[in-house]
C-alpha cells in the first residue's frame, strides 16, 4: 500500500517483519518540508539492498530508486540557489554512475551508498535554506522493516 501524503510504501514487505503504522493511514512524513524527497530517501536507506541478503534484484531496485531520488532533488534545486547542494548533487550524480547497475559487488554498493550521503546532504541543504532543522532518518526508522540496517546501534 503506497502512502497518500508522500506516495511511497512504508511498510516492511509482506512476511518479514513487523507490521508498520502505515497501513493506518497515516503518514509520518506529513506536514514536513520536500516530503517526497525525505520520504524517497528514507525508502532507499531503509531498503534490502543494504542488508547482508540482498539479491541483485533488490541491488537493480535501489538502483533505480536512486536514480529516480537524484532527479527529483535535480527539480528540486532548479528554483533555489545553493551551490553546495548542487555540487554534492553532482558527486551523487557521479558516484551512481560510478555504481554501475548495481550489481557489481561490493566497489558497487559503496559508490550507491555514496551517492544516498550525497543525496542526504541535499536534501539537509535544501531544509537548512529553509531554516528547518536536518532530515533525520532515525525518526522514521519505525515505519520501515529497519532491524538490519548497517549502523543502527550507531543512532
Amino acid at each position: 500500500m503506497s502512502c497518500p501524503i508522500c506516495g511511497r510504501e512504508h511498510s516492511s514487505s509482506p512476511g518479514r517483519g513487523r507490521r508498520t503504522p502505515a497501513k493506518e493511514g497515516t503518514c509520518p512524513y506529513k506536514g514536513v518540508a520536500y516530503v517526497e524527497l525525505r520520504a524517497g530517501h528514507d525508502q532507499i536507506y531503509f531498503g534490502r539492498w543494504r542488508r547482508m541478503d540482498a539479491s541483485s534484484i533488490d541491488l537493480r531496485k535501489a538502483y533505480r530508486q536512486l536514480e529516480r531520488l537524484l532527479r527529483e532533488i535535480a527539480a528540486a534545486l532548479e528554483t533555489e540557489d545553493i551551490p553546495a547542494a548542487r555540487m554534492d548533487l553532482e558527486k551523487a550524480f557521479e558516484a551512481l554512475n560510478t555504481a554501475g547497475s548495481g550489481e557489481e559487488g561490493p566497489e558497487s554498493l559503496r559508490y550507491m551508498d555514496h551517492a544516498l550521503s550525497y543525496a542526504h546532504r541535499v536534501i539537509g541543504d535544501l531544509l537548512h535554506e529553509k531554516g528547518l532543522p536536518p532530515h533525520s532518518p532515525a525518526d522514521f526508522a519505525g515505519w520501515y522493516d529497519a532491524g538490519e540496517v548497517p549502523f543502527r546501534e550507531d543512532w
